[in-house]
């Protein structure tokens, strides 16, 4: 008994001796947003000779700051660069967005250095790009980084809102805090509470691997035992107002769950902004497609579509005249609808993992063109009429999905037996994998 008396009392004694070593918080390291960039060692070590200590450090500082504009693709075919120009002028001087593009109050990594885009956004908030045959690109300014009081008080810390870190980065580009993005959320959150927003990063595991340790729908009771406390320092990325209860934004399975009002970084919404007309997207995708030249009546086949950015943008470049065949293995849904928005009727989507739509070749996959032609043709009209008659294809691959497979890897072998024979006489058909 003593024994265990004694185990008791020592038990106790570290306790109090770790409650009273918990590091104080200072509120201004903790709610603000400064993320630290870790490298693996070596790679760290690789760069840090290649570009030197200081250089690479503010490299490192650089990555850790989103864009501070955003970029806009124009649909040519429903409006011009010019006129959109003047409505999102309009829309964001409404919204009250205007005076934030004129300036910033911390410092960026490389605030001294002004490339020619910076340069240019100078000039205004909304700027076309200057790179030949891209006049339909647009650059929209944003400001940042901004200094946010969170309200924070000894013993009452403000409610708090965790989101994923691919909807931190979302949020960090001018997008609201949607639903599937919470992680967590404090006890007690209602409907028009202003909520403090942090990002939960992923963490290296036992196994090896990275992930969020966090079960969406955690209570967080605001205190240091919460889940990933310490790790969300300095990953505060601003501050809205929940449109729904604790309750509802776990029970919802769409919507917006935080109205962002008040950013470190702030870049004008385009949630349901010029729907149709314009189309958020970054540089590299959109140079991607131009850099195919598509050509009305072409015939194109895209064997990545989903979500359907570059494949509009293709559809737009060939105005909407030829064929462009879009498969993915996730839901083509989001395609359908995007091409719908931007009234693109050139587009055929199909659900297929390309990957797996390899076959063996024989001795009867050796056709002619005059037979490929035709077989195609006659797999074209089968997929039209099926179409016509109400065919489900979703379903069908669950009740038959071997020979659906079988059917679209068919046509897919065909279309491209095809059209290399096609190549061969100078015909031009392109390809985007």
């Amino acid at each position: 008994m003593k024994k265990a008396r004694d185990l008791h009392l020592l038990l106790k004694t570290i306790r109090r001796s770790s409650t009273t070593t918990t590091p104080k918080m200072d509120p201004s390291d903790r709610y603000c947003f400064s993320p630290i960039l870790r490298w693996n060692p070596e790679v760290e070590n690789y760069f840090i000779k290649a570009y030197g200590a200081d250089h690479f450090s503010i490299i490192s500082k650089a990555l850790t700051r989103p864009s501070s504009y955003s970029c806009v693709r124009v649909n040519t075919l429903k409006s011009t660069s010019d006129a959109v120009i003047e409505k999102l002028l309009e829309i964001i001087k409404e919204k009250g967005f205007d005076g934030d593009c004129h300036g910033k109050e911390g410092s960026g990594p490389n605030e001294n250095v002004g490339s020619p885009l910076e340069e240019s956004l100078k000039n205004g908030p909304i700027v076309k790009c200057q790179i030949p045959g891209l006049e339909y690109v647009l650059f929209v300014k944003g400001s940042g980084p901004h200094m946010i009081d969170y309200g924070y008080v000894p013993g009452a810390p403000p409610k708090e809102v965790i989101v994923s870190r691919k909807c931190a980065e979302a949020v960090l580009r001018g997008a609201q805090v949607f639903v599937p993005g919470v992680m967590a959320c404090s006890a007690h959150v209602e409907k028009g509470d202003t909520v403090a927003v942090s990002a939960a990063t992923e963490q290296c595991n036992p196994n090896g691997g990275w992930a969020i340790g966090i079960t969406r729908g955690t209570v967080l009771q605001g205190l240091q035992t919460d889940p990933y406390y310490f790790e969300r320092n300095g990953l505060y990325i601003g501050q809205g107002t929940a449109t729904m209860s604790r309750a509802g934004l776990f029970r919802a399975s769409k919507g917006i769950a935080v109205d962002m009002n008040n950013r470190v970084f702030r870049l004008p919404s385009f949630y349901d902004v010029l729907e149709g007309e314009i189309f958020l997207q970054n540089l590299p995708s959109i140079v991607t497609a131009h850099a195919l030249d598509p050509q009305k009546g072409e015939r194109i086949l895209d064997m990545c579509a989903a979500p359907g950015g570059k494949t509009t943008a293709i559809a737009i470049l060939m105005k909407d005249e030829g064929e462009l065949v879009a498969l993915d293995r996730s839901h083509n849904k989001d395609i359908q609808k995007l091409a719908a928005e931007m009234s693109l009727t050139c587009i055929t989507t199909y659900k297929l993992d390309v990957l797996k739509a390899i076959r063996q070749r024989n001795e009867a996959d050796d056709i002619n063109t005059n037979q490929s032609s035709n077989s195609l043709r006659f797999h074209e009209e089968k997929a039209s009429s099926s179409t016509a008659e109400g065919f489900n294809l979703d379903k069908t691959c669950e009740d038959n999905g071997l020979q659906i497979l079988l059917f679209f890897i068919d046509v897919i072998h065909l279309f491209i037996e095809t059209s290399s024979k096609l190549i061969k006489n100078k015909s031009k058909e392109r390809y985007l994998s």
